[in-house]
């Protein structure tokens, strides 16, 4: 008989809500073509840059790509300064994507271009944190992730910086933050994931300095990953 997985583990744990196909997370429109893995370089992967980047871009009607654009992404660990690899993470997702094919979106049967949203996994491990069947199975058998992706990571939080502002200011932004929180609940890594260039330092400095409760199976921490929104008065 198989042991049930705990249902506060099974409600953390979620597969996105959006479309996920090879080992990336697609919002809407065009559907890739079967892409091979994409493999950092092993100076990105010794600094520690992990995550994902948001992607905006066209698909043409014959599965093309065009319009490549990367809002935010990646993260790389807290407590360091922005690594040179970054860049080269960023410039070596958008050659993938250039190469990149697509099965076009399509209107009364025929093929036509679309813009899509991806959020595009630069490392395996962290695309393997948001298949939840996998993890479920794996868990099944006694086999404990080295990373999982939680819905609402929020509510896990015990401490989230304050945000001040200026009374009666109407300036706002939206910051989206990925974070990596370990096992003792600290955040160890961060990135934007929706936010402006400008503001890349400071969602990782609210990111870095919040606290969570560790998320727990049969009372064995396991690191996770999730979004945060902050919303931003100025």
């Amino acid at each position: 008989m198989k042991k049930a997985i705990g249902v506060l583990f099974l409600s953390a744990v979620y597969l996105c809500g959006n479309l996920s196909l090879n080992g990336q997370e697609f919002v809407d429109g065009a559907r890739p073509n079967n892409w091979p893995e994409f493999v950092m370089s092993p100076e990105a992967k010794a600094a520690g840059i992990d995550g994902v980047i948001t992607v905006g871009l066209t698909v043409s009607s014959k599965g093309t790509t065009s319009n490549i654009k990367l809002f935010g992404g990646p993260m790389w660990p807290c407590g360091i300064k922005e690594p040179e690899q970054v860049d080269e993470v960023r410039r070596a997702v958008r050659k993938f994507l250039e190469s990149a094919t697509f099965q076009p979106a399509t209107k009364d049967g025929r093929p036509r271009s679309s813009d899509v949203q991806l959020y595009f996994s630069v490392s395996k491990s962290f695309a393997d944190a948001r298949d939840s069947k996998a993890i479920e199975e794996n868990l099944r058998k006694g086999i404990f992730p080295p990373l999982v992706e939680v819905v609402n990571i929020s509510r896990f939080a015990t401490e989230l910086p304050r945000l001040g502002g200026a009374v009666g200011s109407t300036a706002r932004s939206i910051l989206e933050i990925q974070v990596i929180v370990d096992e003792k609940g600290d955040v160890i890594s961060a990135g934007t994931v929706r936010g402006l260039p400008q503001e890349v330092h400071e969602a990782r400095r609210l990111g870095c300095s919040s606290k969570f409760k560790p998320l727990t199976y049969r009372d064995r921490p396991i690191k996770m990953t999730g979004r945060i929104l902050f919303d931003i008065r100025r």
